[in-house]
């Protein structure tokens, strides 16, 4: 038995060494056993002609992207120094009975990629897209921190994808199986959030008919998320700090305090330590939301990422409207890279999404490229700015653009309705 244990290893090893596809082993964590020559050759490569830049840091992200997708069945797509692969990733019991994953980097043939999602659905909302190294660093701290029950504070631009960052830190915690509830602390006055928060007792005001339970109480022991923290009142402000504090809440009309058991994620795109030396946010308050503080950096700060999120918004929208796409990512990526993103992620998938609407031949280019312009933008007016964002393009195709823009808006507010359309 042992001399045909070893043929075996022996005949594994000639058959991982020879086929052409790139193969690692991976550990549950993401560290790899082992990588065959295709592979070795591959990034040893890669790391020579871009100099050793995060060649290890695109590869580690994407090997944490692959092990956190619970659907293993299925190809997923990435992006490794600006070269695409179809991923597959099979999980098997290793000789001692720990677990352990072959991965498969199959490369895609030609430049131009038909972007056609493998998948039937988009990927997992918790899971990154990217290879910059500062959201590698940031998924790492996230799910470091996941594991305790500290508050935490996001910030970052509108659009950055704070929300993004809570789902990841509630699936990777122990509460991951609680409810998880997310709470826009902007879109409610006082008395409604205070009640819709902490519930209210029968007869605490007109219409309060019954007693009801506030979100506080039912999500009990599982996390809540308070987007856009920075917009509360300062009564409210004082009301939460108390919770944080002594981990309890009362009703609204209710004189009896309730223990609960909950953790806290709170998400805001205002500089709260501004606030607080204005004297719009209470200092206790601060410090106890922030005993651990992510900060999401902007799209312009990390547009190493635009590539591999521009493709990932071309195949779930073109998979969602039904529009077959055809895209070399290349020649769209200086056109993105020359933007600035001020509505950062938020607006490149915005981008994306009209691009496919608007692409007459199913294929994307920086033609089909129309950037969103910010209020200050709209209304300087100039017609400079209109001008640079058709980067060239002939009159005659902006005019076109324009009316296909302006049909498809109105055919949009008539619910698809051609004949009323064709009438306004």
């Amino acid at each position: 038995m042992p001399n045909e244990s070893g043929r075996l290893a022996k005949n594994h090893k000639i058959l991982l060494d020879t086929m052409p596809e790139m193969m690692l082993l991976i550990m549950p964590d993401g560290s790899i056993e082992y990588m065959n020559p295709p592979a070795i050759a591959f990034f040893e490569n890669s790391a020579f002609q871009s100099g050793n830049t995060n060649i290890s840091d695109q590869l580690q992200g994407t090997l944490l992207s692959l092990l956190s997708d619970k659907n293993t069945s299925k190809p997923q797509r990435c992006t490794i120094n600006n070269h695409f692969f179809d991923c597959h990733i099979a999980p098997f019991a290793g000789y001692n009975g720990d677990k352990l994953f072959w991965v498969i980097f199959k490369t895609l043939s030609g430049k131009r990629t038909k972007l056609k999602y493998a998948e039937t659905n988009p990927k997992p909302h918790n899971g990154f897209i990217g290879c910059s190294e500062v959201m590698h660093k940031l998924q790492k701290t996230a799910a470091r921190v996941a594991q305790t029950d500290v508050t935490v504070l996001l910030t970052g631009e509108s659009g950055t994808g704070k929300e993004l960052i809570a789902n990841l830190i509630q699936q990777k915690s122990k509460r991951k199986d609680q409810p998880f509830l997310t709470i826009n602390c902007n879109t409610i006055n006082d008395l409604l959030l205070e009640s819709d928060l902490f519930g209210y007792e029968k007869g605490a005001f007109t219409g309060a008919e019954s007693m009801k339970k506030g979100k506080f109480e039912v999500t009990d022991g599982g996390t809540i998320f308070l987007d856009e923290i920075g917009d509360i009142s300062p009564r409210m402000q004082s009301v939460l700090l108390r919770v944080l504090q002594n981990g309890e809440i009362f009703r609204v009309g209710g004189t009896s305090p309730l223990k609960i058991n909950l953790r806290i994620i709170a998400a805001t795109n205002r500089d709260l330590a501004k606030a607080v030396k204005e004297g719009n946010f209470r200092l206790d308050l601060f410090y106890r939301l922030s005993i651990v503080k992510l900060i999401i950096p902007p799209l312009r700060d990390r547009k190493e990422d635009l590539l591999p999120l521009a493709t990932h918004f071309v195949r779930k929208y073109s998979d969602l409207f039904g529009i077959d796409i055809n895209c070399n990512p290349e020649t769209i990526l200086e056109h993105l890279e020359a933007h600035d993103w001020p509505g950062n992620v938020r607006e490149l998938e915005n981008v994306v999404q009209r691009a496919i609407l608007m692409s007459e031949d199913g294929t994307l280019s920086a033609d089909t490229l129309l950037f969103d312009t910010t209020p200050e933008q709209e209304q300087t007016g100039t017609l400079s700015s209109v001008i640079k964002g058709f980067n060239g393009t002939p009159l005659k195709s902006i005019v076109d653009h324009i009316e296909k823009e302006i049909i498809l808006e109105k055919l949009a507010n008539n619910l698809g309705n051609v004949a009323n359309t064709a009438e306004i």
